[in-house]
């Protein structure tokens, strides 16, 4: 039975294999994550500092597998919810309006386990950040729930993008 099922599964075009952890799978899987997360959805959405700018884009990629693998996620406010419309790798330009963001894959695996928040990984330097500050100060919550997030896209974190 499982043989056939697996079969099946094959046949069906199904991937039983995980994406790589921030390769444009994992993106798109992601975008899923934000939408599905009220303190991103919605704190964001009705965030004056965010909103000002009618779409967001976050580039994001992990330090010590280079930065050629860089994944976006473009956030557009729609009825002042911050929706992630945009899931994959880099295709637009990076401008004074986005979000640059790099760690070491264990950093980000740490802050996805919640080991510690977005001030002491910028203070310490563990994650390198690059965007409108006075924006991602106004945000700190929903800015957490992202980095608390980065780790619920099941994905092969033992293989570079």
């Amino acid at each position: 039975m499982k043989r056939v099922l697996f079969s099946f599964l094959l046949a069906g075009g199904v991937s039983l294999a995980q994406p790589v952890f921030m390769d444009g799978e994992w993106a798109k899987a992601f975008c899923e994550v934000w939408n599905n997360t009220p303190a991103l959805v919605n704190e964001l959405g009705q965030n004056d500092a965010w909103k000002e700018v009618p779409e967001r884009k976050l580039f994001l990629y992990r330090k010590d597998c280079g930065d050629e693998k860089i994944v976006q996620l473009t956030i557009k406010n729609e009825n002042n919810q911050a929706m992630c419309v945009y899931g994959g790798p880099k295709k637009d330009d990076i401008t004074d309006n986005d979000f640059l963001m790099y760690a070491d894959t264990e950093r980000w695996l740490e802050m996805g386990r919640k080991e510690y928040g977005p001030m002491r990984a910028m203070m310490f330097g563990r994650l390198k950040f690059r965007g409108p500050k006075f924006v991602a100060m106004k945000n700190m919550g929903p800015f957490e729930s992202f980095l608390d997030a980065v780790d619920e896209v099941k994905s092969d974190t033992n293989k570079c993008p």
